[in-house]
């Protein structure tokens, strides 16, 4: 399908989720629809096309593609009134070339409500507790679109009720700047004799500058009107390891309501704790607070990635070390005026090749999107390379890796990064550098070395490394 096919489609689609009927109360079951995890719900709820946590199998199912291989996420609410409780749980987990899967817990109750009986004579206070069990699974159809479904089990104490409910989202990604999500959630369901009613959400949302991140919602519930949700977070990383976020939102533009929201997190290596503060669109509700624990790995052991968030790890020195990884601070959007290398990162390059094994980073290189063209930018950067290849004759040979995000299936991402390491090969040829010097291989998106969850990790992952192998 062509990419105008496929944004038409999508258009239809989200049309027709936020046109369609079932018979269903707009009341019904609305825990399902109260929103989770601290930085969705400081962005507003604003999280169709843009959750980046195990969230996602709550926000949009078809988001679980884009995930770590391993995500967890854990949310506690507190504050709410009414003696309400509000408390979630979810874990994913990414195969390559089969899918997402996750598995949530959502709970919700009341506690300490008055009991009489049918003489109005107290008999004490009681709790109702109500739970969805939901299943997940997301895939990937190539052509930057992504599908998702998930299957709930509903359960409610007080009256002894059981039911189900089904959602379905979908995800395109024409850019890596900007992408759009769709979902409805209980596009069938019961709990007990009733119908619940079904929500659909239709998402922009985009990445103006590296670092931000905005979305805007239209929200559909039968038989209310539409509303929307808008939210941005901006993340400030303080090292290699660690990075702070602050985000803020309106979840009711369309009503006149309330609906402010804000929070901030910060992460270290693969655990991030998060807070938000919430303004319930209902005045009676008032505020709560909302607590996220989020962690995230990709090793088969997650204690040992865990412990490794905890403890910090010794830098190690020699010469496998990518001892200066981030050579350029590239861009994603606005192309930078980039001359040549200066003296001191020739410096750098040059003591990253010392020895065999020695590898040079370029994050974010500016190809055209889809294509393997070299930007006048990275030309100019490669101008330096082929310098310090012409200086320094003892550096023998020399590989020339291409890199690529996990956007896309691998039926893309490797050719085109093969091709990427070879259009590099092709131009240092072109600057006098001997093709028996310089060898060409493209790794798809199979080594990562930040996490694909996050735009800027996908912005360092999409590389050019040169490593010098003798």
């Amino acid at each position: 399908m062509s990419r105008l096919g496929i944004i038409a489609a999508c258009v239809l689609i989200a049309c027709l989720l936020l046109t369609a009927q079932a018979s269903a109360q707009n009341f019904g079951a609305p825990w399902l629809r109260m929103g989770v995890g601290a930085r969705a719900m400081a962005m507003g709820t604003a999280q169709t096309a843009v959750a980046e946590d195990a969230t996602a199998a709550y926000w949009n199912p078809a988001l679980l593609t884009s995930l770590h291989e391993y995500d967890a996420a854990l949310m506690y609410t507190a504050g709410m009134k009414a003696e309400r409780t509000y408390n979630y749980l979810s874990g994913t987990w990414n195969v390559r070339r089969i899918g997402g899967f996750g598995f949530s817990w959502m709970n919700a109750g009341i506690t300490d409500i008055p009991g009489r009986d049918i003489n109005r004579v107290p008999t004490g206070n009681f709790d109702v507790s109500q739970n969805a069990f939901q299943l997940t699974y997301a895939r990937w159809l190539g052509s930057g679109v992504g599908v998702g479904v998930s299957g709930k089990y509903l359960q409610e104490d007080l009256a002894d009720n059981n039911g189900y409910g089904l959602d379905l989202g979908a995800l395109f990604k024409p850019y890596d700047e900007l992408q759009f999500g769709a979902m409805i959630r209980d596009v069938v369901g019961k709990l007990g004799r009733d119908r619940t009613p079904f929500e659909a959400r239709l998402g922009v949302g985009a990445y103006p500058w590296q670092n931000v991140t905005f979305d805007l919602d239209l929200v559909k519930v039968k038989d209310l009107d539409a509303v929307a949700a808008l939210g941005g977070s901006y993340h400030v990383p303080i090292n290699d390891q660690t990075d702070f976020y602050v985000a803020a939102g309106y979840s009711d533009v369309f009503r006149d309501s309330r609906g402010l929201t804000a929070g901030f997190g910060i992460g270290y290596r693969n655990l991030t704790l998060q807070y938000a503060y919430v303004t319930e669109p209902q005045a009676w509700l008032q505020e709560n607070h909302r607590l996220s624990i989020n962690f995230s790995w990709n090793e088969r052991n997650p204690l040992a990635s865990l412990l490794g968030s905890l403890k910090r790890k010794p830098r190690q020195e020699g010469p496998r070390e990518i001892i200066h990884r981030v050579i350029i601070e590239g861009h994603p959007t606005v192309k930078l005026e980039l001359e040549v290398l200066t003296p001191s990162q020739k410096d750098s390059i040059t003591h990253a090749w010392a020895k065999p094994s020695g590898v040079v980073t370029f994050p974010g290189i500016n190809f055209a999107t889809g294509k393997s063209k070299i930007m006048p930018e990275f030309a100019r950067v490669l101008d330096g390379i082929a310098e310090i290849l012409y200086e320094h004759p003892e550096i023998e040979l020399i590989e020339i890796q291409g890199h690529a995000d996990s956007t896309g299936s691998d039926a893309i991402n490797d050719p085109l990064s093969r091709a990427r390491a070879n259009a590099v090969r092709d131009y240092l040829i072109r600057q006098g550098v001997a093709p028996d010097r310089m060898d060409a291989r493209g790794y798809g998106s199979h080594h990562p070395i930040a996490s694909n969850a996050t735009r800027q990790g996908r912005y360092l992952n999409r590389r050019i490394d040169i490593v010098r192998l003798k």
